[in-house]
């Protein structure tokens, strides 16, 4: 039961990520160009290379975090629609157990009845 409620909990907070990940993407607003200042100084040197992959480090990272994300989300979904599959089957297994114990107490009531009237 413990670990039942530990997996659909981790399976809600992976679903929640997954559309809070994807509700704040398609709000964004997309960042307006930045103007060149006039400036009276000399332009300053090159930047080196290795600054400017570190800053695309970071925009790797957060893309391959958001498809871990939906990976996961994907994967959660699917573990839930497999739970719930489980959990109908369980239910209707339970229905005929039901069914079958009742028609046996049916038939062992009526038999008691029906010996002990004679």
């Amino acid at each position: 039961m413990n670990t039942m409620r530990k997996t659909l909990t981790m399976a809600a907070v992976v679903a929640s990520l997954g559309l809070l990940a994807a509700c704040s993407k398609s709000e964004e607003p997309a960042a307006p160009p930045a103007a060149p200042a006039p400036s009276t100084t000399p332009t300053p040197a090159p930047v080196p290379p290795a600054a400017q992959d570190q800053s695309a480090a970071p925009q790797a990272d957060q893309q391959s975090m958001q498809d871990k994300i939906k990976e996961s989300a994907e994967a959660a979904k699917d573990k839930a629609g497999e739970l719930a599959t489980k959990a109908g089957e369980a239910a209707d297994s339970a229905r005929e157990s039901v069914k079958e114990g009742a028609a046996k107490a049916d038939a062992a009531i009526q038999n008691a009845v029906g010996n002990g009237s004679k």
